[in-house]
């Protein structure tokens, strides 16, 4: 939904909302609701809240249909440089995928999942590992995040600002080739 949707449909609610708790007031009988609705809805009004009504109707299936439309599915990108010509953009899914060949080749590494979040003087890294208990887990994590941060710098020019190693499961089964 974009920003005139949202304004509508803040429209759309607030006038609901006082036309249902004026109708409450009415149901329980409270004098000042029936007669403000017996000076309001007069025959010579008649053509003025057809129009309301005719306004609302339209407001509420555009509202609808922007409701169940399928949104715009922005892909979270880091911008490298602007220059004159334009930007250069790179999608985080990239970095990731680097991320993942970079770490995937060190030995005793069986599964990797990278996560690449935006800072606001470049990005940082969470790699989720599952390793073989023959590593060193203090020695490989430091070569892990010397390398990525290396490499993420080398080939897209973004500033890995910290890598975060996660070990999350020790194994010894090797991931079946199918």
């Amino acid at each position: 939904m974009g920003p005139f949707d949202r304004g509508l449909l803040l429209l759309y609610s607030l006038c609901f909302t006082v036309i249902l708790g004026l109708m409450l007031l009415m149901c329980t009988g409270w004098a000042p609701a029936l007669q403000l609705a017996e000076n309001i809805f007069t025959p010579e009004r008649q053509v003025i809240f057809a129009a309301a009504g005719i306004i609302l109707f339209v407001a509420g299936l555009r509202l609808m249909f922007a409701s169940i439309k399928p949104g715009k599915r922005m892909e979270k990108v880091a911008v490298i440089e602007d220059n004159p010509l334009g930007q250069v953009r790179i999608a985080l899914t990239a970095v990731e995928s680097l991320v993942s060949k970079v770490v995937a080749n060190f030995t005793g590494v069986r599964e990797v999942r990278p996560k690449v979040l935006t800072q606001a003087d470049g990005i940082a890294v969470q790699v989720k590992l599952v390793t073989a208990p023959s590593i060193s887990i203090p020695e490989v994590s430091q070569e892990i995040q010397q390398q990525v941060k290396e490499r993420v710098l080398e080939v897209t020019g973004i500033t890995v600002n910290n890598v975060r190693v996660v070990v999350d499961n020790i194994t010894t089964a090797k991931p079946r080739v199918e």
